[in-house]
């Protein structure tokens, strides 16, 4: 597209210029339509999405964060290997955390289940506030969580 043309496209749907983009915010939150569109869903992975989106951090991430929030057990959004992963259950969330697909799969740990949205916000934000205070730069979740352990983790989310 010729730069004329893509200026007068972003001026029609009022798209700034450089997009604002902050270190201590979420990549991106995939989110599957749920409990409010699907018929298996029994989770409102919509609603819970948005909630994360909006959770701001105590400083800028390592590196970057994905999010995959599932309405159900067939984990449409891949939680298991996100760097961190929500399934809507019959009792509430279970929370995963350390994932990848990428060159060096990695399937997350399981934090915490049977979560309110509330619960599960509040543990993502611990998790991901642990994750900035102990992982070098530009170290994915899966690789700061195979040097940290699961049981460290829920360790220091328990102090």
């Amino acid at each position: 597209m010729e730069p004329e043309m893509l200026d007068a496209l972003k001026k029609d749907l009022d798209i700034p210029d450089a997009l604002p983009h902050k270190r201590n915010k979420i990549h991106y939150v995939q989110a599957c339509p749920g409990s409010e569109w699907c018929k298996y869903g029994t989770g409102n992975s919509l609603a819970l999405g948005e909630k994360i989106e909006q959770l701001e951090l105590i400083g800028p991430l390592p590196s970057k964060v994905k999010v995959g929030v599932s309405g159900c057990r067939f984990c449409c959004c891949e939680s298991w290997i996100r760097d961190v992963g929500l399934i809507s259950q019959r009792n509430g969330w279970k929370l995963i955390f350390g994932g990848n697909g990428a060159g060096r799969p990695r399937i997350g740990d399981v934090v915490a289940e049977d979560l309110s949205n509330e619960e599960a916000v509040a543990i993502i934000e611990k998790c991901l506030n642990l994750y900035i205070e102990n992982a070098k730069f530009k170290t994915r979740s899966a690789r700061f969580m195979e040097r940290l352990g699961i049981d460290e983790l829920k360790k220091s989310l328990s102090e």
